[in-house]
């Protein structure tokens, strides 16, 4: 994408000056006059990358901490009394990211030309996503700007905590691995070699162990690169396939939610995940069935979203929520019930938010415990490996009288 610099009227008659990207001029002039901006004088590409900087896409990646911090900002700025222009402008002074830089000084001159906030959020679905957007169009429409925003800073602080926490817990145990496979691998490649060299000196018949290790080094020193390969393109084609393929991807997510400990885990950060974007969804006043269809999509695993896309389509045909949710086995009974009498309490959203406070409890727990589990297994497992590589490399010795020709 080029980024053009113009220079034109609104519908005011107010001159007008900036950046606009786009894909090409044309584009860059229809987006402009979708703003109500008239290129009067000049539309240029610019060039200027001492200006602008080099982008690198996967250093301004939005995250979900830079949008959980500019909504905070942007709340405090509201509940001062600060206009909504102003305060964009006033954050877009402090942001680093130089991606959401530039699109909330956009969002400000779109808004300030008298475009709606919503609308011009929904410019950048990839970066705000349908929740963020729906809940901000439903607090336009009643008024309630300023209580959604706490809102959205709460679920959106809410989420970022609970993913961290799985990743934590997911993310141990598997650079512990990685890190023990490095280190064996090394000690396969450029320490066994030194030993094979001294026992074929010696001569004589070596213990099973230990040609069993030094067949694997050899193994590995004559097919390492087409194994790296090979596991690069197998982690490759996995990713392609879960991209492309939805039901490849329901198996391995269902895969995931059967791994003992890892899939329990899973399940309630997934229901935990759910029950928040849905609760705050209903208590911004966005009807049940958009508020499920925006569930599902924001749902991280499959098999929960084909879940509640199932709920939604019962729900649709006049079926209670609660009693769509209990036809789906995934859905715990105390997630039903919950449902059940949030619905007869006509405080379903309340409900469903007790659900999200029980299961991020129930996550802590789960991550605390894997921890203290994973831990000492780990060195368990790391040590029995390097003590069976150092046994076979030592049993040799003790018998090296008879080695020794």
């Amino acid at each position: 994408m080029a980024v053009y610099r113009y220079v034109g009227r609104d519908v005011l008659n107010r001159r007008r000056r900036g950046l606009v990207e786009a894909d090409n001029i044309d584009t860059a002039r229809e987006i402009l006059l979708s703003r109500g901006v008239v290129v009067v004088e000049k539309l240029t590409e610019d060039r200027s990358l001492l200006k602008r900087g080099v982008d690198l896409p996967f250093l301004n990646r939005v995250t979900l901490r830079d949008l959980l911090i500019f909504t905070r900002q942007l709340y405090a700025m509201i509940h001062a009394g600060i206009p909504l222009v102003q305060a964009l402008r006033i954050i877009k002074d402090q942001v680093t990211n130089k991606r959401l830089k530039q699109i909330i000084d956009d969002i400000a001159t779109y808004i300030e030309e008298g475009g709606k906030f919503s609308t011009a959020l929904s410019r950048y679905r990839d970066v705000f996503g349908d929740l963020y957007i729906s809940m901000i169009r439903a607090a336009e429409e009643a008024g309630t700007l300023e209580e959604t925003l706490r809102r959205l800073s709460d679920y959106l602080e809410k989420v970022e905590k609970l993913r961290g926490k799985v990743k934590s817990a997911l993310f141990y145990p598997v650079f512990v691995l990685i890190t023990a496979t490095l280190i064996v691998t090394g000690i396969m490649i450029f320490v066994i070699p030194t030993f094979q060299q001294l026992y074929s000196d010696l001569g004589g018949t070596l213990p099973a162990l230990t040609q069993l290790i030094i067949r694997i080094s050899n193994w590995l020193r004559d097919y390492i690169g087409w194994f790296i390969l090979a596991i690069a393109i197998i982690v490759i084609l996995f990713i392609q396939f879960r991209r492309v393929s939805r039901k490849f991807k329901y198996v391995t997510d269902m895969a995931l939610l059967k791994f003992p400990v890892f899939g329990d885990l899973v399940l309630k950060s997934s229901i935990a995940n759910f029950s928040r974007t849905f609760s705050s969804m209903l208590a911004s006043g966005i009807n049940i069935l958009e508020a499920l269809k925006i569930a599902s999509e924001t749902a991280n695993n499959e098999v929960i979203k084909e879940a509640i896309e199932k709920v939604r389509e019962q729900v649709e045909k006049g079926v209670s929520f609660s009693l769509a949710m209990s036809r789906i086995s995934i859905f715990p009974p105390m997630v039903v019930n919950m449902a059940a009498i949030g619905e007869q309490a006509g405080n379903l959203d309340e409900m469903m938010s007790k659900v999200a406070d029980f299961y991020e409890e129930e996550v802590d727990r789960t991550v605390d415990a894997l921890t203290s589990l994973i831990e000492p297994l780990m060195i368990v497992f790391i040590g029995s490996i390097i003590g069976i590589i150092i046994v076979a490399l030592y049993l040799p010795i003790f018998k090296i009288g008879e080695l020794i020709k």
